[in-house]
């Protein structure tokens, strides 16, 4: 692949980082136990470190240049890096430092929508068969049904969760988002290796999401299911990383 040495500076910073706040989370984690104490008594090197590593990822987006397999993907790449940092603003800054209790629940959610946003960024980019292909990918289809049926349910009354219509939303777009990643290597469009990355990136994003899910299962006591709700926040991180440097360094072409 084409780096700089700007670009293999900042994976070793975001490597060192990652370390830290790891070590860091599993600290914090003995001390309280608990996946909401732990969240509450988290320190701000820990949420600050963590946007830190979003923002290098999405540097090294960024400075793909010249560097890229297309203009074109490289616009893809860099739009679906800006969401994410959207997306994780909400999370680690407005949600820690401008949140209560009327509001945090309006920054998680527009969190999953910027993340939603980012997915369908990256089906449309992994589905192309050559830069030129400006086709609708059919499984756009999923996600737009899926929109549809929450519309009527609201309207109906039936659903009048915000969060709850986002994730419900966002779940099945994930999925095809990975479905379309690890069918990459297929397309035969990206060379190898940037399809190898896409394919890796997407099953570390599904895996951080998984573990997301799970650290939603806390609740007030320490039972079974509030240590594996523990332990599960604790591995979001260890997937993520490597699912967002993954993905941006798809977008550097290999040498020839």
């Amino acid at each position: 692949m084409v780096y700089s040495k700007w670009v293999s500076y900042l994976v070793v910073l975001v490597a060192i980082l990652f370390v830290m706040f790891f070590v860091r989370d599993w600290y914090v984690l003995y001390q309280c136990g608990a996946v909401q104490a732990c969240l509450e008594f988290s320190s701000d090197f820990q949420n600050v470190t963590k946007f830190v590593v979003t923002s290098i990822a999405t540097l090294l987006a960024f400075l793909i240049g010249k560097h890229a397999i297309s203009k074109r993907d490289r616009f893809f790449v860099q739009t679906a890096f800006v969401l994410m940092f959207c997306a994780d603003f909400c999370f680690k800054i407005l949600y820690n430092y401008f949140g209560n209790a009327l509001n945090r629940e309006n920054f998680i959610t527009f969190g999953i929508v910027f993340f939603f946003m980012a997915q369908m960024v990256f089906i449309y980019r992994h589905t192309r068969i050559n830069d030129s292909d400006r086709s609708f990918p059919w499984i756009f289809c999923i996600p737009v049904a899926v929109i549809f049926s929450m519309v009527v349910l609201a309207q109906l009354h039936i659903l009048e969760s915000f969060l709850l219509m986002a994730i419900l939303v966002y779940a099945p777009t994930l999925f095809c988002s990975l479905a379309v990643a690890c069918r990459a290597p297929r397309r035969k469009f990206f060379p190898k290796e940037n399809a190898r990355r896409i394919m890796f990136g997407m099953i570390y994003f599904s895996c951080c999401d998984i573990m997301t899910g799970i650290s939603l299962l806390s609740g007030a006591d320490y039972s079974t299911r509030e240590i594996l709700a523990a332990v599960a926040n604790n591995f979001i991180w260890l997937f993520y990383v490597p699912a967002i440097l993954f993905l941006a360094l798809s977008g550097y072409r290999r040498d020839v």
